[in-house]
């Protein structure tokens, strides 16, 4: 062994180096800037509905805080009016997040296989009906279709956060490796004892695809 390595040197050296540039990767933790406060639009415009008014949503107003899978780094509610419907539309920005819904929507549905839905060019998103009321919850990612489950967020980050140059803004400590973002979208129809012409699951599906479009091209910046 001690003659191979003797008759070796430059093996010995690229050996060397190689292994001492794994155990710099491996250890290397670049300094990355926290995500920047997102101040919410006012006013967003949404087909077919009126918009009426907003206001910004404080951390005391999310509902099950022991299950928001993430940091909320700010929010709003938006509210809009169609004939004899009302929606509202509550908006959280999550930082930190696997974007797992699951636990938020099961403790008001009891099951999420019965309401998980999936549409083409869209993604995956929860619907539910209970009374007079529909609610629709959804995350926004920073790239690629809506998800519900940690599952999706996942896959979507490994489809789209490799992208080419990536990899050298997070050794820079631009951005991180997985852009572990989404904004937490939860719509609810509200519809009148009379109003026997809406279809509050049409509605609500048309009017998040309609928001989840206005809102791709539109997410928030990193910093």
């Amino acid at each position: 062994m001690i003659r191979w390595l003797r008759r070796n040197p430059l093996a010995v050296v690229w050996g060397i180096t190689v292994l001492v540039l794994g155990v710099a990767i491996a250890s290397f933790q670049p300094q990355i800037p926290q995500v920047a406060p997102y101040p919410f639009p006012q006013v967003i415009p949404l087909t077919d509905w009126t918009f009426t008014d907003s206001q910004p949503l404080t951390p005391d107003q999310t509902p099950d805080t022991q299950n928001i899978p993430g940091e909320i780094v700010s929010g709003r509610r938006y509210h809009y009016h169609q004939d004899n419907a009302d929606l509202n539309i509550e908006m959280r920005y999550l930082a930190q997040t696997n974007g797992d819904l699951k636990a938020l929507i099961k403790h008001q549905t009891g099951s999420l296989g019965t309401v998980l839905q999936t549409l083409e060019n869209m993604g995956n998103f929860s619907l539910f009906t209970q009374g007079s009321k529909s609610q629709l919850d959804a995350c926004i990612n920073p790239r690629g279709t809506s998800t519900v489950t940690s599952d999706q967020f996942k896959r979507n980050r490994t489809l789209y956060d490799w992208q080419s140059g990536r990899f050298l803004s997070w050794i820079l400590g631009q951005a991180p490796l997985h852009d572990n973002r989404c904004l937490w979208t939860r719509m609810t129809l509200s519809t009148s004892a009379d109003a026997t012409s809406v279809d509050p699951s049409k509605a609500l599906t048309t009017s998040w695809d309609n928001w989840h479009q206005w809102w791709q091209p539109r997410f928030p910046p990193l910093a």
